[in-house]
């Protein structure tokens, strides 16, 4: 009787504790799966690089394939360089003027791709006008490290969901064998 009365005692604690425990591990199993996808989107232009296949129209479908905006495309470009630049990647350092020439059109065609998309298009339609470029180009600065900041917050708010999901799944273990044990002890 002792043991029912301890289970249903603690089932809202349970409940609770698998409630907080699933809340915490969406944003970690979002942001697994969007990392998925980057490595996804890197290995298909890397593997189009090597063999001379690439395009930037076709890296812009697999773009969409793998679901990725302008700034991750100019990120995964630029890791590419790194990479071929550094020696890490022997087949990419071979085509680094490949990679160089795919930098250089996506910066043509999303010059402010690093910006939200409404702050480029607002960008966009200024630099036309000659006489205020310096300005533009100053503001693009600005507003880029405004953004780069914003997205190192983010990442480690995410970090620190992780790390407190991690933290609470253990102490739901702790909880349920403290429980159990108090259940045998008194048995």
């Amino acid at each position: 009787m002792e043991i029912i009365s301890a289970i249903t005692g603690a089932t809202p604690l349970i409940i609770g504790a698998a409630i907080g425990t699933v809340i915490g591990l969406v944003p970690i199993l979002k942001d697994t799966a969007e990392s998925n996808w980057k490595k996804q989107f890197r290995k298909q232009v890397r593997l189009g690089i090597i063999k001379n296949h690439l395009t930037y129209e076709d890296m812009q479908h697999i773009a969409e394939r793998w679901s990725q905006d302008r700034k991750s495309i100019l990120f995964s470009l630029r890791i590419m360089h790194s990479e071929a630049i550094s020696g890490e990647d022997e087949d990419l350092a071979k085509n680094i003027d490949s990679i160089r020439e795919l930098i250089d059109k996506h910066q043509n065609q999303e010059p402010y791709s690093e910006l939200p998309e409404n702050i480029s298009i607002q960008l966009n339609s200024l630099n036309s006008k000659e006489e205020t470029e310096e300005q533009v180009s100053q503001l693009a600065s600005s507003l880029s490290e405004l953004y780069l900041s914003n997205q190192q917050k983010h990442s480690r708010q995410v970090k620190f969901t992780y790390w407190g999901a991690i933290a609470g799944g253990i102490g739901v273990f702790i909880g349920v064998a403290g429980l159990y044990f108090a259940v045998a002890g008194s048995a």
